[in-house]
């Protein structure tokens, strides 16, 4: 009997069972198994095979993460089950691994990078010899393209190499999602190539004319003659070379400010250096920056997930913007991989806002290995941790080292270095001043314990440590140019973002169960008080709902940015579009406006309405109106918040911005001068009352009775009418002795007297004369309200973009 181990459609692994010999055979990712499959859906420890004496198989499954199939059917762990030839055995939900009977039917498969199809399925052949052969080849991860390569980043059908002419060829990028790079630069459209170009897909280096390289085997890191200079002179980071292997454990350590994170920023592009040279895995990062970035991992001391989700959600939501095509079940198998590596799969359904501050660091770093980095940055990750789980968490490192990630963390707890390969000591002021075996620096230092270390390492006993690491490690003669700006011809699916973030956003809201019912419960309560205030429309009325929708659109968004910038930063930096984040902001906050504004104009409806004769009118255009006012006071929310970096500071702002909005609107006082006027056609309240009023067409002003020394009635005006007539007398210098006096609301039979008038008369009378004569045309029009609204949302939409994009850390052109 035959058995073959197949993977992703290739053969990786035949073996011969004879009756009579019995055998047991263990299947897993761990290099001590009988059958080692690196494959993401494979466990440690997947499955186990045994072949007794009669000549029965079976099938055991080890408590694997993605279980064991037979049949379609998921067996139970730790369960013998027999199987025969007729079976369909798959390790995980799926065809990707499985064991068959007839591995004669497969072609074979030794790696992970391995040729399919009828060209050529010789491992050694170079594209050139295929393509002498066949026309044009695809890259991909499809098992049917012509050179696979397994690995998340690559979409199945990648890309296309082309033979133009005899000598001649040209690659074309097949729509995927993180890109094909030719010399550093991503491609659009068909590319000629030589094969002196370098070719980058996924984590792969592919020439025409040599084999592909996987960039994880080349040296992780080269820093050559690194300086950081901010640009108020203070210098950071001073000279530095520095060379860093692959699958190594690096730990840089140091008192605090001597630029251990201005190191790791340096090296991974948050912070670029001023000059000098950083490759990572052989690549320059500022020419080939659009590649790197999404091929390293970094965690800074932030965690960079959002506590109203699920683990699990977190890293789904984190799968579905950073991998480019990969399916539902890919992404499951992916997220279990990850949860297993960093043992948090007991989290996997908690929310991230119940577990501890080690167990979210364990999940930030969760999210960055969803794509097998070839570098791993973490700033601080051991800091949150107690001494037990900081042992099975450099653990959980080191074996992301074995499977070719190198990892870099910035630490101060000594204790981290007994698991680290090597160490980097800086200096106070930015030096470094020791670079090797982990094991070795207290020797170099002269000390018996760290602490001693870390005295000598402050300013004024440096000097001493400084020149003896310049002078045992003399600087090589190499070009130390200014590094190329970084620049970015990346592109971006701007709809797939918008759509994962936007659903991410909607997921967050509601499961913030409590704070997004105290959003909504904000429309009814002020609602409900205006109907307990008005028993008729006045111009109060229209105001209020204007000023409300102001409030609950700044309010709604003021936090939103600044509390989760940390997470903001890292996906920008991974790959992020900046329009779509915003529009993701305004659809959910636009949602939550437009529910807010139904119960709110709802409520108004139903109180003015009936045998009143000013009836409230047009509750649909109300409703719309209300929720554009609201989107509008959203994207002033969104930009205070992108302004400021704390929570504190924006909602010390968000007063300050909307008093304005009550005080010239026109309605509390009238507007006395045309500076005053110019300043009210900033304000959205202004223009939504007036936009109210050119809706409702009609409001109700109380009559006042005037009375005079004799308590008699002279006289029964509306108030502005007296307030003009008494001014008027007054500068004609005539007596006004009979207008002031006392004043009331006058009555009949105990109850007030209205008259309806023009609303937006009413309320012209409040502006200044100057509005006329700015927009005689547009003068008093719901076109106007319209126009100068949509004005403001697009300068704070501006204003949100720009502030953001001037808070990238790596400034790309």
């Amino acid at each position: 009997m035959k058995l073959g181990f197949i993977v992703e459609g290739g053969l990786v692994k035949k073996i011969q069972l004879l009756k009579g010999k019995i055998l047991e055979i263990r299947i897993g990712k761990s290099d001590d198994n009988d059958i080692i499959i690196k494959n993401n859906v494979i466990s440690k420890y997947h499955a186990q095979l045994i072949y007794d004496q009669e000549g029965d198989l079976y099938i055991i499954d080890l408590s694997s993460t993605n279980g064991t199939f037979v049949n379609g059917q998921k067996i139970v762990s730790s369960t013998p089950i027999k199987i025969n030839k007729t079976d369909k055995i798959t390790l995980s939900k799926g065809e990707g691994v499985m064991i068959v009977f007839n591995p004669d039917d497969y072609s074979s498969r030794k790696s992970e990078i391995k040729d399919f199809g009828n060209v050529d399925t010789g491992s050694s052949s170079t594209i050139i010899e295929k393509l002498k052969k066949k026309k044009q080849i695809i890259v991909g991860r499809n098992p049917n393209c012509d050179v696979l390569i397994n690995n998340p980043s690559v979409s199945r059908q990648h890309a296309v190499i082309e033979r133009v002419s005899q000598s001649e060829y040209s690659i074309k990028d097949l729509g995927s999602l993180n890109g094909t790079f030719v010399n550093g630069r991503r491609i659009s459209g068909a590319t000629k190539v030589t094969n002196k170009d370098v070719i980058l897909i996924g984590r792969f280096r592919i020439s025409l004319s040599e084999a592909p390289r996987d960039l994880s085997r080349e040296a992780a890191i080269k820093a050559e003659r690194i300086i950081k200079k901010y640009s108020n002179g203070y210098i950071g980071l001073h000279e530095t070379t520095i060379e860093i292997p692959s699958k190594a454990l690096l730990a840089v350590m140091g008192p605090s400010g001597c630029g251990k994170s201005t190191l790791l920023k340096a090296l991974n592009g948050d912070s670029p250096a001023s000059s000098g040279r950083v490759t990572i895995c052989g690549l320059e990062l500022n020419e080939n920056y659009d590649y790197i970035k999404t091929h390293i991992g970094y965690v800074p001391q932030d965690d960079i997930v959002h506590r109203e989700l699920s683990v699990y959600k977190s890293l789904y939501y984190a799968a579905k913007l950073r991998l480019c095509d990969a399916t539902e079940s890919e992404i499951e198998s992916k997220i279990n991989e990850v949860l297993h590596a960093l043992n948090i799969t007991h989290l996997k359904n908690n929310m991230v806002s119940e577990i501890s501050g080690g167990q979210r660091k364990r999940v930030s770093i969760a999210v960055e290995i969803l794509t097998d980095p070839l570098v791993l940055f973490l700033d601080e990750p051991t800091s949150p941790l107690d001494p037990q789980t900081i042992k099975e968490f450099l653990g959980c490192l080191r074996e992301l080292a074995k499977k070719g990630t190198t990892v870099i963390m910035v630490t101060h707890k000594p204790e981290d270095l007994h698991h680290m390969d090597s160490v980097i000591f800086m200096a106070e002021g930015g030096h470094l001043v020791y670079y090797g075996d982990s094991k070795s620096y207290l020797s170099y230092f002269g000390h018996d314990y760290i602490t001693s270390v870390y005295e000598d390492l402050v300013k004024e006993k440096a000097g001493r440590w400084i020149s003896k690491y310049k002078s045992s490690n003399p600087e090589k003669k190499i070009a130390s140019l200014p590094p190329a700006k970084i620049k970015s011809t990346a592109k971006i699916n701007y709809f797939h973002q918008y759509f994962w973030l936007t659903k991410r956003y909607f997921n967050i809201k509601l499961n913030d169960k409590i704070n997004s019912f105290f959003m909504i419960g904000q429309a009814p309560i002020i609602a409900i008080l205006i109907c307990m205030i008005y028993d008729h429309i006045e111009l109060a009325v229209p105001f209020l709902i204007a000023v409300s929708a102001v409030w609950f659109g700044a309010n709604n968004a003021a936090r939103e940015i600044v509390g989760e910038f940390p997470i903001y930063k890292r996906e920008r930096m991974f790959n992020q579009s900046i329009l779509s984040y915003i529009f993701s902001k305004i659809t959910v906050l636009g949602a939550f406006a437009l529910v807010q504004a139904v119960i709110f104009i709802s409520i108004l409806t139903l109180k003015f309405s009936g045998t009143k004769e000013v009836v409230w009118t047009d509750p649909l255009a109300s409703v719309l109106w209300m929720v554009f006012l609201s989107v509008a006071a959203t994207l002033m929310g969104l930009l205070l918040s992108a302004i400021v970096d704390t929570t504190e500071k924006v909602m010390t702002l968000v007063p300050i911005t909307l008093i304005p909005q009550i005080l010239l609107a026109g309605v509390l006082s009238k507007l006395p001068s045309s500076i005053v006027e110019l300043m009210s056609y900033v304000t959205i309240s202004r223009w939504g009352t007036e936009g109210f009023t050119n809706i409702q067409q009609k409001v109700e002003v109380p009559k006042h009775a005037i009375f005079d020394q004799n308590n008699k009635v002279v006289d029964s005006l509306y108030m502005e009418d007296y307030v003009k007539e008494s001014c008027e007398s007054k500068a004609r210098g005539e007596d006004v002795s009979e207008l002031e006096m006392s004043v009331e609301i006058e009555k009949s039979n105990g109850v007030e007297l209205y008259n309806d008038s023009n609303a937006v008369d009413f309320l012209n009378n409040q502006y200044h004369s100057s509005y006329k004569e700015f927009f005689p045309d547009l003068y008093s029009t719901f076109t106007i309200d319209f126009i100068a609204v949509l004005i403001i949302s697009i300068v704070f939409f501006i204003g949100i973009y720009i502030t953001l994009k001037r808070k990238d850390s790596i400034k790309i052109g």
